[in-house]
């Protein structure tokens, strides 16, 4: 009996990891802009594997309602979170660089442009 059990919730596990959605990094818009394109490669290197998925209460760059307040304060309070790491509300937390040390500060500033291109395409489109 224990092995069915066993059995049937490992089945069940497999079904639900494969109904999760994965993001792919075409999901998510390209631009002309140099400085986006880099940012979109450090993206997708780095960031993408929290932001996409809303870890640790990262805001997918796609929301509106959760990139409209942050646009509002301003690329300075972007970048400095970015850099620096930022422990927001309800428990949400941005490592510093991303939790890649490796970045240079111009790395992670183009990928935080990058993701505020995409933001402010995402408002744009729902008419915000």
């Amino acid at each position: 009996m224990f092995t069915r059990l066993l059995e049937a919730g490992t089945a069940a596990a497999a079904v639900v990891l494969f109904s999760v959605a994965v993001a792919e990094a075409s999901d998510f818009p390209s631009f002309d802009d140099p400085q986006l394109a880099a940012g979109q490669q450090v993206w997708e290197g780095t960031c993408m594997s929290c932001h996409a998925y809303g870890i640790a209460g990262a805001p997918d760059p796609r929301d509106p309602t959760l990139w409209a307040p942050r646009l509002a304060q301003g690329k300075a309070v972007l970048y400095e979170h970015a850099l620096n790491g930022f422990f927001g509300p309800d428990d949400t937390m941005m490592p510093e660089r991303g939790g890649n040390p490796d970045l240079s500060d111009e790395e992670v500033k183009a990928a935080v442009d990058y993701m505020a291109a995409v933001a402010a395409q995402a408002i744009a489109e729902a008419g915000q």
